[in-house]
Order: C-alpha cells, then structure tokens, then sequence
C-alpha cells in the first residue's frame, strides 16, 4: 500500500521569508563536492554502527560508495533552529541500472537507488521524507516505480530484519525478497509506486535535476613550479 498522498501536511516555517524568497523546511539536492560526499560518509557510518547494534550488517564499503565521486549521490537536508543545515539522510540514484541484477523486467518505467541511509538517534521522519520525495520524483520523472536496495544481511537474530521490513512497509514499500549487492552483501530489495504529490514541494525544495549530469570529478594536479 502506498502510504504517499498529494495533500501532505505541511509544516508552517513552510512559507516566504522576509525578504520573499521560500523558506523550505527540508531540501533534497546532489551532494557533488568531496565535502559533501564526506558528510554522507559519516551518516552513513554512524547508521551502520546503529545497525550492527541492532544485528543488521552495513558494510564499511557503503561509506566508501558515497565518496566516489562519479556515483550520483543525493541528500536530504534540515535546518536546525540556529539555521544551520543538517545532512538526515542520503541515497544514491542509478539511472542506467542493470534490470537483471534488480530483477526489474522494463527498467525504462522505473527509478532505481540503493543505499538509503537516514542519521540515527532521531525520529523515523526522515525515512518517511525520503519514501514521500522518491515516489514524487519518480513521477515526475515518468516512472512507475522506485526500486531500493537497503542493508539486509542479519549478524545475529533475525529479528532486527524482521523490524526493517515491518517499518518499510509502514512507509509503503513492498519487500521484494533479499540479494546481494555487486560486492556480495546481503540486502533487501524493495519497491514503492511512484506518486505525484504537488503540494510537496511547499515541504521539500527539490533541486536534484530529472536528468542525470554528468559525474564531477577531482582536479588534476598541475606541473610542479
């Protein structure tokens, strides 16, 4: 069941400014300086950490996966109430996926990512931020679907993947069943319907283009003087 409507709630620091520009109370944009890719390394690290409490592995290598620079990774970002931004969660887009290893059979109707990764220690709002913005981009990219890969081998008890799957389908996934990601880590498959919700965008300032860009990379070195 899809969890997503067009008529959100939208918090009221949803408005203009002062000065008239909007004022979002989240935004979702590519992450495209080493900086950036840094930050979402850490969040993603201090998940895996809670998840490896919680008997859930989360590969060292998925930090690493946000610090190459020619992946297109995303964010999404808060501010806080001294107006500094937080990164609460991060993903990474495929737009040219492998259908066979998804098991996807027309990828061309279908948004793909993997990674999905939220900050721990908070609320599970910014797992839901991300379900509502993928299903809206998704649409509004002509999509049908969003296919996900999120961490799905157990360390211990099958219980912690057991309260994964229950709350991605409180968010409005389907759990598809679990795999192995090109490195041959467990995960678990998941996909959601995508669906337009106009009003969104009062909530979430969306600035990650529909069509890829191309892949930034570092600067050379120049000669020595």
């Amino acid at each position: 069941m899809n969890t997503i409507t067009s008529d959100a709630n939208v918090p009221a620091r949803a408005q203009d400014d002062c000065d008239g520009r909007a004022a979002w109370v989240y935004e979702m944009r590519p992450l495209p300086t080493a900086a950036d890719r840094e930050a979402a390394a850490a969040l993603v690290q201090d998940r895996g950490l809670w998840l490896a409490s919680r008997g859930l592995d989360a590969p060292a290598l998925h930090a690493a996966a946000f610090r190459n620079l020619r992946t297109e990774a995303v964010g999404l970002f808060e501010e806080d109430n001294g107006g500094d931004e937080i990164l609460i969660g991060c993903l990474l887009l495929h737009r040219q996926p492998t259908p066979q290893s998804w098991g996807v059979d027309n990828s061309a109707s279908a948004l793909m990512v993997s990674l999905a990764y939220t900050a721990p220690g908070g609320t599970d709002r910014a797992g839901w931020l991300l379900t509502m913005w993928l299903a809206d981009y998704a649409a509004r990219a002509g999509g049908d679907w969003v296919y996900a890969e999120v961490p799905g081998g157990c360390t211990g008890s099958d219980d912690g993947a057991t309260r994964l799957r229950g709350h991605l389908r409180d968010l409005g996934w389907r759990v598809l069943g679990a795999g192995h990601d090109p490195d041959g880590h467990r995960v678990t498959r998941i996909r959601l319907a995508a669906a337009a919700a106009p009003g969104l965008t009062a909530m979430i300032h969306c600035a990650v283009p529909l069509h890829a860009t191309a892949p930034r990379r570092e600067p050379e070195e120049g000669p020595a003087r």
